[in-house]
């Protein structure tokens, strides 16, 4: 004798969305949850908020250690349609955005004016401060000072154009594989999150707990500190995000391992060109529009 589903026995429900008829707890066509009058209880409200942050939390979390400790496996899956048990690589992307927003004191790719006089885009630069000049009748401090007080905000924010220049690069590394443009982002947001969370919270995190020991102990600190572009540790971090890119392209394209770390060294300048040149002076050229 075949079962009768739990679903057959309930009666048929309208769909408050979609106004589509069903039976069972989910609406077949759009997916809305049977309303109940239960649903309008304060134990029911708790539940859910407290079932929401505790899933929050272990989701994310068991996303995020799967980016930095097993690259481009979290893009695999959800590409390969496995989406249920994962925070997409974009989403844990645009978190470390918002939190990175939420601590001031990390500066990453924030930068005061006169630090882009000093770049390869220097003349742009220069052509815009002799614009902004001559149109609004100002002088370079003033320009500088308002340029310096909007920077921090719009170089938190434009942060996301990283992702689909770096995946217009991975697409072009591997022009032969049968992948979407959607699979390339992917990739190019798991891999831009490891860089967001290794160089904007893990690095500056560790050399804070580092300087703060050594002022404890009254160890020496080198003058200006310690950071990410000294001479070890800018090459350490090199090693790492290659090292990382290559793990990532060898389980989510199948690539061979001395194609994986060629290809890995060029991803890493073709970044280094986005963060450094692309991103800057789109990010230059914005805020020098509203100021």
């Amino acid at each position: 004798m075949s079962k009768v589903s739990p679903a057959a026995n309930m009666e048929a429900e309208v769909c408050r969305s979609c106004g589509s008829s069903f039976r069972g707890n989910f609406c077949n066509v759009c997916g809305e949850k049977r309303f109940v009058e239960r649903d309008k209880t304060m134990r029911h409200f708790f539940d859910e908020t407290f079932h929401f942050l505790t899933h929050f939390d272990s989701k994310f979390l068991r996303s995020l250690w799967l980016v930095l400790s097993k690259p481009g496996f979290v893009s695999a899956e959800v590409t390969n349609g496995a989406r249920k048990r994962y925070f997409k690589p974009l989403n844990l992307f645009l978190i470390g955005v918002v939190l990175y927003l939420l601590f001031p004191f990390f500066q990453g790719l924030n930068m005061p004016l006169r630090g882009h006089l000093n770049e390869l885009y220097k003349e742009f630069t220069a052509w815009l401060i002799r614009q902004k000049m001559a149109s609004q009748h100002i002088d370079f401090e003033e320009i500088a000072r308002r340029f310096d007080s909007k920077s921090p905000k719009f170089a938190k924010v434009l942060l996301f154009l990283v992702i689909p220049f770096s995946a217009l690069g991975l697409k072009a590394l591997f022009p032969k594989r049968k992948k979407y443009f959607f699979d390339h982002m992917m990739l190019a947001a798991e891999l831009n999150t490891f860089y967001l969370y290794f160089v904007f919270f893990i690095i500056p995190g560790f050399f804070m707990a580092l300087m703060a020991y050594c002022y404890a102990w009254g160890v020496f600190i080198p003058d200006g500190g310690f950071g990410l572009d000294d001479g070890v540790t800018l090459p350490g971090y090199l090693v790492c995000f290659v090292t990382y890119a290559a793990l990532a392209f060898i389980r989510f394209y199948g690539a061979g391992k001395t194609a994986a770390i060629f290809k890995a060294i060029l991803f890493m300048l073709m970044h280094m060109t986005i963060v450094y040149l692309i991103y800057r002076v789109i990010l230059l050229a914005v805020i020098f529009l509203f100021i």
